[in-house]
Formats: structure tokens, C-alpha cells, sequence
């Protein structure tokens, strides 16, 4: 169906399930679905239909630096093939900025409880200020929470995700105003909300909750009572650019996700060569072998030495079947 944007008057295709749609022509972030429940509106009611706090993380790689960036990280990663920069065909490249719902919140909770608290008997004669017996009765407890949250939420329904993007920590520190521009001198896709606005800050205002009954279980085992003043200082509606990337190394194919706003490789699949692979499994089952060995040897005469080295030699004979078995890669985020 199509539908007017209600800030520069242009026509838009939208299709029937949308609840948010940004302009292609301003970069107005409408709530397609209030406006269809006002076929009607007045020119001030219009205005409700728009999201003010739309935002964009801007990305600062190009396409080539985006290739340019994987394939050099790829050839670091150890038992990359030595040809792969020169055999790699990256064949696909897409630009996606997607969605994200900020939320800030103060929250300030009162609460009542019960709490397991000890109670000593039979002091130890042998061993001064130490109890024999020990047992735990219920105490009644009462306090406040009061914190302080930023609440992300990918704004896509959990099978739309893409699978390395539900746990990434995007970097909102600086977002600018949404600038459609932008986008297109990128050549990049706006994906949409699939969370109207007020899903979004409900879903939000509940996480709040539990984190701070979260906080309160750290006082009290059980919650009797409790009384939430949680206030909502912002919601925000960014977006952020993802390159996706396809390519193709001897035949096969591999694909890798990268932060368009920092280089960040977010997921990568990796070639790993057949001789690394065998140097690997064999280091790791020699570690553990002369772990094994060590633990036979040396158990009945030094134990605790005994039990120390074999354990850490087959912990490092185990880092190097995991490292045989790695068929992905990514960034660490700290």
C-alpha cells in the first residue's frame, strides 16, 4: 500500500505489515501504523505520526576499506592458507543499517523481603570464635534500589536477527541525527522496526523491572513487597551500518559481518589449512598424553606436583583441539 509522508509530502510504498517506515526522501521515521488508524489526521496530528528522536551511527569505512579490512584480518587469524589473499573472491557486499531502540531510565524501587540469616551453636572448645553447629532462620529485610539504566533493543523480531547481531553491543556514543544522505552516499538498505513504539518501550520498561528485582535478590531470597518509581528520560530510534560480506576461497563459500562505524569484525568464517590442522591435534594430544603420563609417574610420590602439571598440560592439549575445531572468528568487545 502506499502511504504520504507526513513531513515532505512524498509518496511511499510500504508493505501491509509495517509499523515504522523512514523516508526515502527526508529520512522522516514514520509510525506507519498510528497513521493508518488516522486516515483523517489534521496537519497537527500528523506530527504524531513522526519518531523526533531518530538517529544514525554513521559508518566511516567505504566498501573497498570494508575488503580491505576483512582480508587483512583474515590472513593474521593462525592457520589461515598463506594464498588466501591472493585466491579470496569477495563476491558479495551489502551495507545494512539496522535498527536499534535506546531507551534511558532512573529507577527507584522500595522493596520488603525475607533473607536466610545464620545462627551458631556449640562453640568449638579446641578452636576459639569457630561453631560446631550451624543453622539459617528467616529475618525480614527492607532497603532501596535505586539505578541508573541504558536499555538497547534490536528492533526486529528474533528470528529476523541476524544470528551474530543478537549479542553485539553497538556503540550509540555518537550518534548523530538521522541523515538519509548519508545512507545513500553509502548505497546502503534501511531495515525497519519490526517493534512499534510503544512495543519497544514496553519491552524495555519491563527489562528495567527485572534487573531491578535482579538487585534486589542480592539482599533478600524472597521478594514480599515492592514499590517502583521508574522514570523514562529518553527513547531513542538509531540506526547502525553492518556490511554483510560473502567470498569465496578454493570453491567454498564463507560470509563475515563487520561494523561499518568502527572496523569491528563482528563474525567472520575462516579457512583453516589441513597442515595447521594436523599441528594442532597432534600438540594437543601430546599435552595430554604427558599430562596422563606425569599423573602415573609421579602421583604416589608428589602428588599435589603430580596433579598440577597434568592438569594444566591437558587444559592446554584441550585449547589446542578447540583451536583445531574453529571454524569462526570474531572481535572482542570489551
Amino acid at each position: 500500500m502506499e502511504i504520504t509522508c507526513p513531513n515532505c509530502g512524498a509518496n511511499l510504498t510500504v508493505r501491509s505489515d509495517a509499523v515504522i517506515r523512514t523516508c526515502d526522501y527526508c529520512g522522516t521515521a514514520i509510525q506507519v501504523s498510528k497513521m493508518i488508524s488516522k486516515p483523517g489526521a489534521t496537519k497537527k496530528e500528523k506530527q504524531e505520526f513522526i519518531i523526533k528522536d531518530h538517529y544514525i551511527v554513521r559508518c566511516h569505512y567505504t566498501p573497498g576499506q570494508a575488503k580491505n579490512l576483512l582480508v587483512a584480518w583474515i590472513s593474521k587469524v593462525p592457520g589461515t592458507p598463506s594464498d588466501f589473499e591472493l585466491d579470496v573472491n569477495i563476491h558479495s557486499l551489502k551495507l545494512k543499517f539496522y535498527p536499534l531502540w535506546v531507551g534511558e531510565y532512573a529507577a527507584d524501587t522500595e522493596y520488603t523481603g525475607l533473607d536466610n540469616w545464620p545462627e551458631f551453636h556449640s562453640p568449638a572448645y579446641d578452636a576459639p570464635g569457630w561453631y560446631e553447629h550451624v543453622t539459617y532462620y528467616k529475618r525480614e529485610e527492607s532497603g532501596q534500589v535505586v539505578r541508573e539504566y541504558q536499555i538497547p533493543l534490536t528492533a526486529l523480531k528474533l528470528d529476523k536477527i541476524p544470528k551474530y547481531l543478537k549479542e553485539y553491543l553497538v556503540t550509540t556514543t555518537g550518534k548523530e541525527y538521522f541523515d538519509i544522505k548519508h545512507v545513500k552516499n553509502f548505497s546502503g538498505e534501511i531495515i525497519d522496526s519490526a517493534l512499534k513504539y510503544d512495543e519497544a518501550r514496553n519491552q524495555m520498561r519491563q527489562e528495567v523491572l527485572g534487573l531491578q528485582e535482579k538487585e534486589i535478590h542480592k539482599e533478600v531470597k524472597t521478594i514480599s513487597t515492592r514499590t517502583d518509581k521508574l522514570e523514562e528520560r529518553a527513547v531513542f530510534y538509531i540506526h547502525f551500518p553492518v556490511y554483510e560480506l560473502r567470498y569465496k576461497y578454493k570453491g567454498r563459500d564463507y560470509q563475515a559481518l563487520i561494523d561499518g562505524s568502527n572496523g569491528r569484525i563482528i563474525h567472520v568464517e575462516i579457512p583453516i589449512t589441513t597442515g595447521f590442522r594436523a599441528k594442532t591435534i597432534t600438540a594437543g594430544a601430546a599435552h595430554v598424553a604427558i599430562g596422563a603420563i606425569i599423573l602415573l609417574l609421579f602421583y604416589s610420590t608428589i602428588p599435589f606436583f603430580a596433579i598440577a602439571a597434568s592438569i594444566g598440560l591437558i587444559i592446554i592439549g584441550i585449547i589446542f583441539f578447540a583451536i583445531n575445531f574453529r571454524k569462526k572468528a570474531a572481535e572482542k568487545q570489551l
